[in-house]
């Protein structure tokens, strides 16, 4: 019987970690989520990675490696994680939420747009950061929207993010004298550089503002500051909102290792 229980060892761990998630649910809603985050890739992996880290006859170090391997994966795909890397970069701009004088002009970083299968600007995963300044444009609280980057990362001819945006911007009632596109720059230093030269053509841009996602601004204002640019912090996009203490977010899933990634590339970002 305990040589059956031992050979068994890896599909009780998978079990009981299983029902123990569902069961502490709390509802069937999230206990059906929780079902469909288990069997999906991220979850099916985890579940795998675990029974390893039981399996029969390993020895001591490969048991160690397995547990290493589980422990690491369970947090890159952690929800909980993400948020709370995301908070440390996205914290200090909570209260730069809302400018508190009206910005001569607005610097949108490219990113935030997407294409549709018929090759229509739309709104992308970060949307957030071409709604924000359409509104405050619209509040009266921004006079000119500067839009800047492309896409070097796609098959075929590189996709003008600035163009997309400025098409968005119209579409949200922007009027396109109020639009200045700055297609060339390819990453947030060039974008920033061509930006320090523009500013030098609009002296009556005397207060300037710098939009981007809460998690890439403080990046932004360094390489805004080296090229002697002081803007005003306009944080968009914020992902750190808090998460309810759910069986849900103990499983590693997409959401996690989207925002993990995320905050490592922008503290890896700072150190290069």
């Amino acid at each position: 019987m305990k040589s059956l229980l031992v050979r068994l060892r890896p599909a009780i761990f998978v079990a009981l970690l299983s029902v123990a998630l569902v069961g502490l649910s709390g509802n069937l809603l999230i206990a059906k989520k929780v079902v469909a985050h288990l069997i999906l890739p991220a979850g099916l992996l985890w579940l795998a990675a675990g029974a390893v880290m039981v399996w029969p006859g390993l020895g001591r170090w490969a048991r160690l490696a397995a547990f290493g391997f589980w422990l690491l994966y369970t947090l890159a795909g952690s929800p909980y994680m993400g948020v709370a890397l995301l908070r440390i970069l996205e914290a200090p701009y909570y209260p730069h939420e809302q400018p508190t004088e009206r910005l001569d002009a607005l610097v949108l970083l490219g990113g935030g747009t997407g294409l549709s299968p018929g090759g229509r600007p739309a709104l992308g995963l970060h949307g957030d950061r071409i709604t924000r300044p359409a509104i405050l444009h619209h509040e009266g609280l921004v006079g000119t929207l500067v839009t800047t980057g492309r896409s070097v990362t796609e098959a075929g001819e590189d996709r003008l993010l600035s163009r997309e945006t400025a098409e968005l911007w119209q579409g949200l009632g922007i009027p396109a004298a109020a639009i200045v596109e700055i297609p060339e720059p390819r990453n947030t230093r060039e974008e920033l550089a061509a930006v320090a030269k523009l500013v030098e053509t609009h002296p009556e841009w005397k207060r300037l503002g710098l939009c981007t996602s809460a998690s890439h601004l403080a990046r932004a204002l360094a390489e805004a500051r080296a090229v002697g640019l002081d803007p005003v912090p306009v944080p968009s996009d914020f992902r750190s909102g808090k998460l309810v203490l759910s069986p849900l977010y103990l499983v590693p899933q997409g959401r996690g290792f989207r925002d993990v990634q995320t905050a490592l590339w922008e503290f890896m970002g700072r150190a290069l």
